[in-house]
């Protein structure tokens, strides 16, 4: 400041250049983001400083400097006759320094274009934090009135063990009332506040998950939230999840006894009376209804059980493919009225097909006779993961009569996803799954019905149909969440909405909403549609939009004036929460050969007399003061001084 040729700083910070501008050239694009754009470097340049900076309010965005050297390399191409010093200020996290190949040649141009370049680094040591990194809604069925566990994993990115963790859960339910009548102020949520959750401890890099039960008693897009007390990072202390609660899980039931003995045992267990709700609503149907179907009336359904079907129309096999690759599931059961020959054909193909093995023929279970023996052995699968070890010996005593043997050079081929998930005693398989598209299908070599075997009347019966069901449906759920800084897109039927449509955002205090206006728009490709985004740069948009981490809603209106509110989870990238440093000697050899400059920030020293714009007639006066009074000094020393001491006087002598 105390110069007398002018000085000028522009500060780009990382996320600001990471979100970019609309502007076609750098000068443009740094007119949009920058803090401070060619600032003249004035005697009131601390003033601007704090100004600015009290103005700031640190983003939630997990970004890396890359794209802030690239925008300043473009700008110095405009300003070449410039002595350039780029200060690189950070806190050079590993993650984000530790592989620097693609920054090491930005900033190789910087130094190209003449400029010096100085990393600054902002810490020392690395502190404690704590960061919650997952919550989601486990696998079990989701229906209004019936409880759910929610999984939520913690990790401690600090060098020492972290004791006594306090973990908060509190579930977020939304009245639909308030939805119905469009209530953007209103539709807040009544928060219900969890017990807390004590973990004793978590040592450095472990991460540990604890599960909770929530509930919801209506349908809709419900949210549950994870805090942690406050710590070195605020921004990873919390964490949403929204799950949709539906009035219930429908799933078709397609028996082909005619008795419908198969359909009676499973929507027993679906349905067991009102005083236990499940949430399973089947729909039980002749394998006619398959043949008829729309794909679009299959997609009502979580799941589809086939029992004991005899064969199926091609039309009904291909509506089963389409459903299943969409993200559906399907779970077969065997029975005497089986045509193999006809499932080989249609369901096997070759291994194309939905069944996961081809079938070759009935076969008889003979008895055992060792005591102790238990016809079915599992393993360590979703469906029968609790009846693992002595504690729970309930599917010990289900006997096995009949099943369908598989060819007798039938393996699972290695390269696939087929696996034997439950075994005879025997060795032979009795449950086979395999993965088709997005979707799961689950193959029961035996009866459903007591035919073949006792399971219907077993206790564990029950929990392995509830399981089934949760297993096979988990497939076509989509619980999103998004990132911070990603735009959220929402697109409906045109004929069906209004034009105009309301986004709801966090705002900057916690606990205050945003509401922000939008129009839908028809895209050219998809004119049936009309689509609506929040936090997509566009035109006068920053892309800021979704830089908070929270709960967004988006409140699209029918054309009969219906709102249809839908709730996005909007969390923090979990690296955020990683505060491992890089070695500066390290990161320096990795740089190589760009000769930068590591400073740390209090240590930091400015050399003045190697910068442009110094004033020498100042550094002139001083060194003549000095000189002046090294002379002053230099005269003192050297010249006569009579002493002051007091001089003796001898006796009877006056003076």
């Amino acid at each position: 400041a105390s110069t007398d040729q002018g000085q000028k700083i522009t500060l780009i910070r990382f996320s600001r250049a990471a979100m970019g501008g609309a502007g076609a050239d750098a000068k443009t694009k740094v007119q949009q983001i920058a803090d401070l754009n060619a600032e003249i470097i004035g005697s009131n340049i601390d003033i601007v400083l704090e100004e600015k900076r009290s103005m700031l309010e640190p983003t939630q965005l997990a970004v890396g400097p890359r794209d802030a050297t690239d925008l300043v390399r473009q700008l110095l191409d405009t300003s070449a006759r410039d002595k350039n010093v780029v200060y690189v200020v950070s806190d050079f996290r590993a993650n984000q320094w530790e592989n620097p190949a693609e920054l090491r040649e930005s900033l190789r141009q910087l130094e190209k274009d003449g400029a010096e370049i100085h990393l600054v680094n902002c810490v020392k040591t690395v502190q404690p934090n704590l960061a919650v990194t997952d919550i989601r809604a486990g696998d079990d069925t989701r229906a209004a009135g019936v409880p759910l566990f929610i999984n939520v994993d913690v990790r401690n990115f600090g060098p020492g063990v972290a004791k006594k963790v306090q973990l908060k859960i509190s579930s977020i339910y939304f009245a639909p009332e308030f939805i119905a009548a469009g209530e953007v102020d209103q539709a807040r949520g009544d928060v219900e506040e969890l017990p807390t959750i004590l973990i004793d401890e978590i040592k450095p890099a472990e991460t540990v998950s604890r599960r909770v039960q929530v509930f919801f008693p209506k349908p809709g897009q419900h949210v549950v939230e994870a805090s942690l007390p406050e710590d070195a990072v605020a921004a990873d202390n919390r964490r949403w999840c929204v799950v949709d609660f539906p009035e219930g899980e429908p799933v078709l039931v397609v028996d082909g006894e005619p008795s419908q003995r198969n359909a009676y045992y499973l929507t027993s267990v679906f349905q067991p009376g009102q005083r236990a709700n499940t949430g399973i609503r089947p729909v039980v149907q002749n394998p006619a209804f398959l043949r008829d179907a729309t794909p679009k009336d299959l997609q009502a359904y979580r799941a589809i059980y086939l029992l004991d079907v005899d064969r199926l129309d091609d039309r009904a096999v291909e509506n089963l493919e389409a459903f299943v690759r969409a993200g559906g599931g399907l779970a077969i059961f065997a029975g005497q009225h089986v045509n193999l020959a006809r499932y080989n054909e249609q369901l096997y193909k070759g291994g194309d097909g939905l069944l996961p093995l081809p079938l070759e023929r009935e076969d008889v279970l003979p008895p055992e006779l060792t005591d102790n023996v238990a016809d079915v052995e599992v393993t360590d699968h979703p469906v029968f993961q609790v009846f693992l070890g002595e504690s729970n010996p309930f599917i010990r005593l289900v006997t096995v009569e009949k099943y369908f043997r598989p060819k007798a050079d039938w393996n699972p081929p290695p390269d696939s996803t087929v696996q034997v998930i439950a075994r005879l005693r025997n060795r032979q398989p009795l449950v086979v799954e395999r993965k088709f598209g997005a979707g799961r299908v689950v193959a029961f070599l035996t009866s459903l019905d007591p035919e073949w075997n006792n399971w219907a009347h077993d206790p564990s019966f029950i929990v392995v149909q509830l399981k089934l069901q949760s297993y096979l449906a988990s497939s076509a759920r989509r619980d999103e969440s998004h990132l911070v800084g990603t735009p959220l897109d929402v697109s409906v039927e045109a004929e069906k909405f209004r034009p105009e449509i309301k986004f709801v955002a966090p705002g900057e205090k916690q606990g205050t909403r945003l509401v922000i206006d939008r129009t839908l728009q028809r895209p050219k490709d998809k004119p049936t549609f009309a689509t609506a985004a929040l936090g997509r740069a566009n035109g006068n948009q920053t892309g800021d939009e979704t830089a908070r981490s929270g709960v967004y809603e988006a409140w699209p209106v029918t054309t009969e004036g219906v709102f249809q509110a839908r709730r996005f989870a909007v969390n923090v990238d979990t690296s955020e929460g990683d505060l491992a440093v890089t070695d500066s000697q390290r990161l320096l050899t990795k740089l190589d050969p760009v000769k930068a400059k590591f400073h740390q920030a209090d240590e930091y020293e400015f050399d003045f007399g190697d910068q442009p714009g110094i004033n020498r007639s100042l550094l002139v006066m001083a060194l003549l003061v000095a000189f002046l009074l090294g002379e002053q000094l230099l005269s003192y020393a050297a010249s006569y001084h009579p002493s002051r001491s007091p001089v003796p006087v001898a006796a009877g002598v006056t003076r």
